[in-house]
């Protein structure tokens, strides 16, 4: 009995390794300690196939510059830091995805940038093709700063651009919030797993982000914040985007950071004027004098950056073609969208089933639905037909 007990074992862990998409390889790495994106840079040189990563000796991954025995112990021995089923089952329950780099939903902006994230964690809709602006600022916002976030952020959506941003207290918060308010699309970039709400005072909002777009991180379920992560977070924000807006920040701010991270990465950086005397100024002023564009509107950005509003004008005009739900030319598509019509908010399973098709055929058509912007997702996963 045990040998047949172990054979089964062996059995199961074979078919399992077989099994294991180069997603989930790119999961498993970016849950390991040690493993950021500079180190990973340099596996698909030496594994063109990431699968085969995890059957290296420890001898052939220490072999790998950068990789010394400590990671390529974790490597070897990844099933005891880090249980790829227990993570897949808990990102099931939140309804959430995990697009490593070599999924065709990890945004294309960020494959650009330096230190590239081995992946990232999604909760909602990432809103691929939508051009991003980053809105960033304090968490000790005044007045002023609060409204002219709120203000920028309207103008951004009622453009069709998608708003970027942290979820913080003060100007990130009112930059999410504007969008949401307009009616469009905004993401949250989270510095902590995204089952974590931070500050936990923005659970309302945090509904909505994913309501009206998703909140995205590259850590893992469960995995908290600290002094690290959201500098790292920082790079993702401005990564994403095709340029930021700063609105108000301390000389030594968060804002200050991504902004940084924004000009090594060759986005164009754009900064709120403030008055000379206020500390949360301070930073934005600074930005201006060594060379950031002042915005006093969203018309300040499109003059400067003549082909976002090309951009924009196409995926506007895309999106207002799309929006007709007789311009869906797929009959399955057309058949759950006016079924939805009818139905309502609905789930997977309950579309499949009042539409007799297989749960594969709904899953499939709701991805394109959605993408095209004939739907939208809700926060509890449920899709209903745009308004």
């Amino acid at each position: 009995m045990k040998k047949l007990a172990n054979l089964k074992l062996f059995l199961t862990y074979g078919i399992v390794k077989e099994k294991l998409s180069i997603n989930q390889c790119l999961m498993i790495l970016n849950a390991l300690p040690n493993i950021g994106p500079c180190i990973f840079k340099s596996l698909p040189h030496y594994f063109p196939d990431m699968r085969d990563v995890f059957k290296a000796s420890l001898n052939e991954l220490k072999m790998i510059p950068g990789i010394g025995a400590i990671i390529a112990d974790s490597i070897i021995n990844h099933r005891k830091l880090f249980s790829l089923e227990r993570e897949e089952e808990k990102l099931h329950i939140l309804r959430g995805d995990f697009f490593g780099q070599c999924h065709e939903n990890f945004p294309s902006n960020l494959k650009q940038i330096y230190d590239t994230p081995i992946g990232l964690y999604c909760l909602g809709n990432i809103c691929n093709g939508i051009p991003k602006v980053a809105i960033i600022g304090s968490r000790s916002a005044t007045a002023y700063g609060m409204l002219a976030a709120r203000k920028l952020a309207i103008e951004l959506a009622e453009q069709g651009f998608c708003v970027v941003s942290g979820m913080a207290r003060g100007i990130d918060a009112c930059a999410h919030e504007g969008a949401i308010d307009a009616g469009g699309k905004t993401l949250a970039v989270f510095g902590n797993g995204i089952d974590i709400i931070y500050p936990n005072e923005n659970v309302r909002l945090y509904r909505q982000i994913v309501s009206s777009g998703a909140v995205v991180s590259e850590f893992t379920l469960g995995r908290h914040a600290d002094r690290q992560t959201f500098p790292a977070r920082n790079r993702i924000i401005s990564g994403l985007c095709e340029a930021i807006i700063v609105v108000e920040s301390d000389i030594h701010g968060g804002g200050m950071i991504t902004a940084k991270h924004a000009l090594e990465q060759g986005r164009h950086v754009f900064a709120v004027p403030g008055r000379i005397d206020e500390r949360s100024s301070a930073g934005c002023l600074e930005l201006i004098r060594a060379g950031a564009s002042i915005i006093r509107n969203i018309d300040d950005m499109l003059d400067e950056l003549p082909y976002l509003r090309e951009k924009n004008q196409e995926n506007l005009s895309f999106r207002e073609q799309k929006h007709d739900i007789g311009a869906v030319d797929c009959p399955v598509g057309r058949k759950i969208c006016s079924n939805l019509s009818t139905l309502g908010p609905s789930d997977a399973e309950t579309i499949s089933t009042a539409n007799e098709l297989p749960i594969d055929t709904v899953a499939a058509s709701l991805q394109m639905l959605e993408l095209y912007g004939y739907i939208e997702r809700l926060y509890d996963g449920k899709v209903r037909v745009r308004k």
